[in-house]
């Protein structure tokens, strides 16, 4: 069982959505992984000479550091750009999402100044094309596309600044990419089966690193819902206690002319089951 491994304890100590993120990067680390993100959402099946992975921590700015989930190096044939993926669970994390994105590809322009690997001086010319990518799992409000563009400048020819949010929940999206994510990210499919779909559809090699991540997750997954399932029965537990408990004060403040706190002390209930009676009582005269 999950508890009794050293994963388990990880998870307890960091939470689930810690053991999420650091499943999603160790995924984004994969270059299979990555290079079908690209050729699927940036690249559109064009040649590439080689993705490399860059540094990720950006303290260029002081006091405003950052810290990318991914960042990639992409060379082309005659120039290169720079790749951001993040993986966020949630579309709602008490700000707007795609004004973080918005940032990241800032800075990720600003970077490049005075840069061997961007442009020196004015030569804005030469500046590269930067591309943030966000895989969300989860939704506020049901939205028309799965996948959302956003370009500056709106040119055919060069989009310096590129923000392409995805949203892959639709298991039976029309959509190849789409349909690939949710396997990766949002699908509770046994890891037995994701694997193999990986493999022969999909033709991503499975490294150890891929699969032990991959078994990680579900084990996490697994762990959170039989921790949920616990925690409803304690629940409910706890609240069959207080009805009982409550008929019972009920009783006695009638037959010995008692107050609540009065009957609570006579039957010497604890502090912490006084408390929920207390404000079950409340709830129920409001």
């Amino acid at each position: 069982m999950i508890e009794n491994t050293e994963l388990g304890s990880a998870v307890e100590i960091r939470g689930k959505g810690k053991a999420i993120d650091d499943y999603c990067k160790r995924v984004l680390s994969n270059k299979d992984v990555v290079s079908y993100i690209l050729e699927k959402l940036v690249l559109d099946n064009k040649g590439y000479c080689g993705i490399k992975e860059s540094n990720i921590v950006d303290e260029s700015i002081p006091g405003a550091r950052i810290e990318y989930d991914k960042l990639y190096e992409v060379k082309l044939p005659k120039t290169k750009i720079f790749v951001n993926i993040e993986a966020q669970s949630k579309e709602n994390p008490g700000y707007p999402l795609i004004n973080r994105a918005v940032y990241y590809v800032s800075r990720l322009i600003d970077r490049q100044k005075n840069k061997s690997e961007g442009f020196m001086k004015s030569r804005y010319g030469e500046m590269k094309e930067v591309y943030s990518i966000w895989i969300v799992m989860d939704m506020d409000v049901k939205k028309e596309e799965m996948i959302e563009v956003h370009t500056f400048p709106e040119k055919e020819d060069k989009t310096l600044m590129n923000i392409i949010m995805v949203y892959p929940l639709k298991e039976d999206s029309e959509n190849e990419v789409i349909r690939f994510l949710h396997i990766l990210f949002v699908s509770d499919m046994e890891p037995a089966k994701k694997k193999q779909i990986l493999e022969e559809k999909y033709k991503i090699k499975m490294t150890r690193e891929l699969e032990e991540a991959m078994d990680d997750m579900c084990s996490v997954i697994e762990y959170y819902e039989r921790k949920t399932r616990v925690e409803a029965l304690a629940e409910g537990i706890i609240k069959g206690e207080v009805n009982t408990m409550l008929k019972v004060i009920e009783k006695i403040e009638k037959k010995m002319n008692m107050s609540l706190e009065e009957a609570m002390d006579f039957l010497e209930i604890d502090e912490e089951l006084k408390n929920k009676i207390l404000d079950r009582v409340n709830r129920k005269k409001s």
